[in-house]
């Protein structure tokens, strides 16, 4: 891939945003090169907490840091960061601190090793009430959900995968909390992609068009937590065939969520393309999307199933 990955842009925002919120401050579990925040610690050194490979003391420092009026930006790893400290995440959403945990490497991570892919972090996450979950589609999505993080208050998990995602939206896009995001208009089948779900969806909108004569809608749900009932039910309301895509198990995650709201309000065929019931390999991230059934070929296989 040829984008800026999405934890450059991270590093880049607290760099040029540090001054705007002079509140915030950065915590980091010694992986601060990966995440990006060293970028932060270099201009910023006295707000700059690197607390080791320490996860649960650096989240819990993070609630001291928001009882005292800060806004701790926590960073690591989706899988050690959310699955390492749950216990206090679970305490800082107990009592809607102000806490922002920013991961990167969500997802499957390529060649850093079977251990480091984050497939089980979104069910973590949205398991717990006050927290807004979110995970962006391109870099421009980023930074807007940077923003509304950081001036809204109370709990936000946002996850970023270690690699960049193809651009989706234009320079106009405005993001909107809870909201599906409509990128094509369609009638007969509807993709809704999460992350790099998105870009897929796109992509296989755009050669099932051309090839079987098909109407297809894309939904980037950016948000998995809160989500906007009402509005998402109107979006899909006329269509009947929905395929849900997201790197992640899918026994828990952004599909299941979505499937019972749909399923209690009005039944629909829906298949869900992600993980099944596996850990992830080591590898390299094509090899790997391809091995898990993530890629272009397995989301068209499933919809002319479908059609």
């Amino acid at each position: 891939m040829n984008e800026i990955y999405l934890r450059d842009t991270f590093g880049n925002f607290l760099v040029e945003h540090g001054k705007t919120y002079k509140d915030m401050v950065v915590l980091d579990a010694d992986l601060s090169y990966s995440t990006r925040t060293y970028k932060f610690a270099e201009k910023f050194p006295k707000r700059f907490f690197d607390f080791g490979i320490a996860e649960q003391n650096m989240v819990g420092a993070a609630i001291g840091f928001a009882i005292s009026g800060k806004i701790p930006i926590v960073s690591g790893f989706s899988i050690f960061t959310t699955g390492r400290a749950w216990e206090f995440i679970r305490l800082i959403c107990h009592d809607k601190l102000n806490v922002k945990i920013i991961t990167t490497h969500g997802g499957l991570v390529g060649e850093d090793g079977s251990t480091h892919n984050a497939l089980e972090d979104l069910t973590l996450m949205s398991t717990l009430p006050n927290i807004s979950i979110l995970v962006p589609s391109d870099n421009l999505e980023l930074e807007k959900m940077l923003h509304y993080a950081l001036t809204s208050n109370g709990p936000f998990y946002v996850r970023l995968p270690r690699e960049g995602f193809p651009k989706v939206h234009n320079k106009d896009y405005k993001f909107s909390i809870g909201n599906p995001d409509v990128l094509k208009n369609g009638d007969d089948i509807c993709l809704i992609g999460i992350g790099y779900g998105s870009s897929l969806a796109l992509q296989a909108a755009k050669e099932l068009e051309q090839k079987y004569e098909i109407s297809v809608k894309v939904i980037n749900q950016a948000t998995l937590k809160p989500i906007n009932v009402k509005e998402f039910l109107s979006c899909i309301d006329k269509i009947n065939k929905i395929v849900i895509i997201e790197e992640h198990n899918i026994y828990c995650g952004m599909g299941n969520i979505l499937t019972r709201i749909i399923s209690e309000n009005s039944p629909k065929l829906i298949k869900i393309l992600g993980v099944h019931n596996s850990f992830g390999e080591s590898g390299s991230r094509v090899s790997l999307l391809s091995n898990y059934h993530l890629d272009l070929k397995s989301l068209i296989d499933i919809i002319k199933d479908m059609i």
